[in-house]
């Protein structure tokens, strides 16, 4: 009896027998049941795909036949599970993109950064290395110009300066009448300074503003510069002179010296002259280079005597 009830089967029979389907405007097959589950599985149909299995007439849904059913079900849950987990997958892979994009964008923005910061400290900043190159920094020496001749700057310490004075007549004032020197009218300082009375080289034109001082000679010094706020500029500005250095190291390999400097600061507040105190570098492209730069350097204008500061950098290899 069961036997019976097995060849007799109405699902058994739907998956045994040959089946045609519709995909679009086409007609397809034909497959057993069996066959149309395995599609039906694979996604290949679904329970809305028509099947027949008696011509083209008796066309029906997949998901209305009842040895189908039960295969639409879970062939439907497959799907929504595969199809989420290909969107947790995609999910993922747009997250990995986009942390991968940002961490480029920060690599590329630290070491934009940290070759700024390179190429900076390598001109700009005291100390630091370069082709292990060091550059340290005296502290300046602010005083009085000194009153000579402006070319006198320019001459290396230790080199007989001209005389700028007279030699004194031997003979009597009175064996020689006719001489210039000896008339009432000629040279008034000298008579003063006979007569015992100093002279005053103050500025002209009013009482002095700043600070009067009087040296040995009875001169009398007017100063009103402000030594601390040269100070400020020179610690402010002092590094700008940097990339000279270095452009004179790759012009001299295994450049290393004590570089002495004097410069005066003219009343409009511009370096007026500079001094290197250095038999080899006097005059060149180095000299050139720390004028053009000291002569940009901000001092504010003053009136009186001129100053002149002193400052001297230590070139090295560590």
């Amino acid at each position: 009896m069961s036997a019976a009830q097995d060849l007799h089967d109405p699902e058994r029979e739907q998956l045994d027998t040959q089946w045609l389907y519709r995909q679009g405007d086409l007609v397809l097959g034909p497959l057993t049941g069996h066959q149309l589950v395995e599609k039906l599985y694979a996604g290949q149909v679904t329970g809305k795909t028509e099947v027949s299995a008696t011509g083209p007439s008796g066309f029906r849904k997949l998901e209305e036949l009842d040895a189908f059913k039960l295969h639409v079900s879970k062939a439907a849950a497959k799907q929504r599970v595969e199809a989420e987990a290909r969107a947790l997958r995609a999910r993922r892979l747009r997250q990995k993109l986009f942390a991968a994009a940002v961490a480029a964008v920060v690599l590329g923005v630290l070491g934009a950064g940290a070759w700024q910061i390179a190429r900076y400290s390598s001109v700009y900043l005291p100390g630091v290395k370069r082709d292990e190159l060091s550059i340290e920094v005296s502290t300046p020496v602010i005083t009085v110009a000194k009153r000579s001749r402006p070319e006198e700057l320019f001459e290396y310490p230790g080199e007989p300066k001209q005389q700028t004075a007279e030699r004194p007549s031997t003979k009597p004032p009175e064996t020689a009448p006719d001489k210039p020197e000896t008339r009432p009218d000629s040279k008034p300082e000298k008579v003063a300074s006979v007569a015992g009375s100093k002279p005053d080289r103050r500025p002209a034109g009013g009482r002095p503003t700043g600070k009067v001082t009087t040296d040995a000679d009875g001169l009398s010094t007017e100063v009103n510069y402000d030594q601390a706020a040269i100070n400020r500029v020179v610690k402010q500005s002092q590094s700008t002179l940097y990339r000279c250095f270095k452009e004179e190291a790759e012009r001299r390999p295994g450049f290393a010296a004590k570089v002495p400097l004097e410069f005066t600061i003219g009343n409009d507040g511009r370096v007026a002259q500079l001094w290197v105190d250095h038999p080899q570098l006097k005059k060149g492209p180095l000299f050139d280079c720390l004028l053009g730069e000291m002569k940009k350097w901000p001092f504010k204008a003053y009136t009186g005597e001129r100053a002149t500061v002193n400052l001297a950098f230590t070139i090295g290899k560590k």
